[in-house]
């Protein structure tokens, strides 16, 4: 028996002279993030920041004077391989500070007596360049023992976690923007910010997840890092009937606005609660970082007092405006106690440093309502596929004070300008003048064109121009379209192909008699197609010099136009030549005829215009030159002559 009681002695005294080994701290959460402060040659430094909190109550240790960090670089090709330790440290104490709940009115007697501390501590670390990334880990232990939700509270941990991105990425964590609230009350659905602001404006999803419990101990109060880390960190475990999905049980709720991080919170039963909210960073579509905040909820039992409530004037909490365009619109809360009413924002919106031209939205006072009015005209470069967020935080000074916390969401569309340009992207030699081109663009917009290789003749800003094009070669057509707020989109270049027009040459005209044949056209281009119409009489078509026989069996000449068309990738030109067929002439001179001395007769026949005469010899005739001459003889002999006459045609 004695041997017993010096046992049990000599167990409180190793309790009173080392507190912080047996039952710690009463860590009540928090979160780790980090600054990119630059590359320097083949290293990065950063600031790595430890925000703490604890539950202060008569008889809780003291914020430690530093926490122990381990970072662990991120092996690319394994990256759900344990963690080999790259750096060990230790984050200092620079501040610390209690969480105070909103003033209540001077009347109000409730005193719900919960004391949080913030503790902040803070080291810069060089890390080695690195295409994996590297892990930052904090542990210790230990987490109140009154704790309804974790089994064995009193012996758990808390592991504070972040994800640093591959070196190449330029990144800054991002930081919640305000801190937790001490208390909440139970049975009355409350509102709680848990947004965060991201220095680089990626966008951020949150999600609740399972709170990390990490390798500290009651026995192990504050572990160094370990060389080799087991992947992944230990969770917590939830007592029977809780989860994450209902960290306050039977008859809780819980929800997260994924894009804002804001969340409702009831829980039916006063007591401490454990939830984790996780963030993850999204650039360009890619994931580049983790970070999370642990959370220990205090439910007690408040005097009843309904909080601000955002007016039915000003429901509207997502906004999308156009780059350079100016949004302004109010926002009104009430309170169903008609209790004075205090008006704050927070968010990277308002930050001139971070968003530049900043957004205004001034915080003011009110009895029953108090209202703010928003106006921010984002500039050219602040359009982005990510949204902005801002929060409003509206306190009364009821009994208890009550938060209403809204966030609110303004979408910013860059503006693109035309992405297309319609008109003919390959242009024959031949027709290279007054080419129409579209820009399919807003209508209130401006457009400058810029022309390679020829000028604008009509249009001048609107969206659609006249060009007339230079000789053969590849030219451009740039527009940028400008928007009605001024906002130049990127320049869209269009390229345009002016095409050679191949030699049509069909040669000159031609002129023969019915049945013969000539040559037309000219020498072969190589590359050239031919192609000659009609095909009557051509030897060929599809060549550069066909032959042509034609006959004509009228009376007449007969005129025959062939068409000479040709092709180079897909210019063409043509050329006609005029070939001229003679009929077949036909002599007559008439029948044989007698004629008396001294008298006259007609030879040949009718007149035919399309032919000419020649009528030999010319003795005795008119004329030698006409179809029908007229013959005159003379014989002064005693006997009969003949005299043979001809012509021809």
């Amino acid at each position: 028996m004695k041997k017993n009681i010096f046992f049990f002695a000599l167990a409180l005294i190793i309790s009173l002279l080392n507190p912080l080994s047996i039952f710690a701290t009463h860590i009540m959460g928090g979160n780790l993030y980090y600054q990119n402060l630059g590359v320097n040659g083949g290293s990065v430094t950063f600031k790595v920041t430890l925000k703490m909190y604890r539950y202060c109550a008569p008889g809780s240790s003291p914020l430690p004077p530093d926490m122990n960090l381990g970072v662990y670089k991120q092996d690319q090709n394994n990256p759900n391989a344990n963690k080999i330790l790259f750096l060990s440290t230790t984050l200092q104490l620079v501040n610390q500070q209690f969480i105070t709940p909103p003033n209540a009115n001077d009347t109000c007697s409730f005193t719900p007596n919960e004391c949080v501390e913030e503790g902040i501590y803070e080291e810069t670390i060089i890390v080695d360049t690195t295409g994996g990334g590297y892990q930052l880990i904090v542990e210790r232990c230990c987490r109140n023992g009154n704790i309804v939700n974790v089994f064995n509270a009193l012996d758990v941990g808390l592991a504070y976690y972040a994800f640093i991105p591959p070196t190449n990425i330029i990144n800054s964590s991002p930081t919640f923007a305000v801190a937790p609230v001490p208390y909440i009350c139970a049975l009355d659905t409350v509102s709680i910010l848990n947004s965060a602001v991201d220095p680089d404006g990626d966008l951020l999803i949150y999600n609740f997840v399972w709170p990390y419990a990490g390798i500290s101990t009651g026995g192990n109060s504050n572990p160094n890092p370990s060389p080799v880390y087991n992947w992944p960190i230990n969770e917590i475990i939830y007592e029977p009937g809780y989860s994450v999905a209902q960290p306050f049980g039977v008859g809780g709720y819980t929800a997260i606005d994924t894009l804002t991080g804001l969340t409702s919170y009831l829980s039916p039963l006063p007591g401490f609660y454990v939830v984790a909210v996780e963030i993850k960073e999204y650039r360009n579509g890619v994931l580049i970082g983790i970070s999370r905040r642990d959370l220990q909820l205090i439910f007690i039992t408040c005097p009843v007092n309904p909080a601000p409530v955002l007016s039915n004037t000003t429901p509207q909490t997502t906004y999308t405006v156009q780059a350079g365009q100016q949004l302004c619109f109010n926002i009104t809360f009430t309170d169903p106690n008609a209790d004075s009413l205090f008006f704050n924002t927070s968010g990277n919106i308002f930050n001139g440093a971070l968003v530049n031209p900043p957004a205004v939205l001034p915080g003011t006072t009110g009895l029953s309502t108090v209202t703010s009015q928003f106006c921010w005209t984002p500039s050219c470069a602040q359009g982005s596929t990510n949204p902005y967020n801002f929060s409003v935080i509206v306190n009364d000074n009821g009994c208890p004070a009550k938060t209403t916390n809204v966030v609110y969401t303004i979408n910013v569309v860059p503006f693109v300008g035309v992405q297309q340009i319609n008109g003919p992207d390959s242009i024959c030699g031949n027709a290279l003048n007054g080419v129409v081109y579209t820009a399919p663009g807003l209508n209130n917009s401006t457009y400058n064109w810029a022309i390679a290789g020829g000028s604008i003749v009509n249009g001048g800003n609107t969206n659609t121009i006249a060009v007339n094009w230079n000789l053969n070669g590849l030219h451009t057509l740039t527009v940028t379209e400008i928007s009605a707020n001024g906002c130049p989109g990127a320049p869209y270049t269009f390229t345009v192909n002016i095409g050679a027009v191949p030699a049509a040459i069909a040669g000159l005209d031609k002129t023969y008699c019915s049945g013969a044949s000539a040559i037309i056209g000219s020498n072969a281009v190589p590359g050239v197609v031919y192609s000659w119409s009609p095909a009557t009489g051509l030897s060929s078509t599809t060549i550069s010099n066909p032959v042509v026989t034609l006959t004509n069996g009228t009376q007449a000449p007969i005129n025959n136009s062939i068409i000479l068309t040709t092709s180079l990738n897909g210019c063409t030109n043509a050329d006609t030549v005029l070939v001229t067929v003679n009929p077949t002439a036909h002599s007559n001179a008439g029948n044989n005829q007698f004629l008396c001395s001294a008298n006259t007769l007609n030879l040949g026949t009718a007149n035919n215009p399309n032919y000419t005469y020649a009528w030999s010899p010319a003795l005795g005739l008119n004329s030698t030159s006409i179809s029908n001459p007229l013959l005159t003889l003379v014989n002064n002999g005693n006997t009969p002559f003949n005299t043979t006459y001809g012509g021809y045609k």
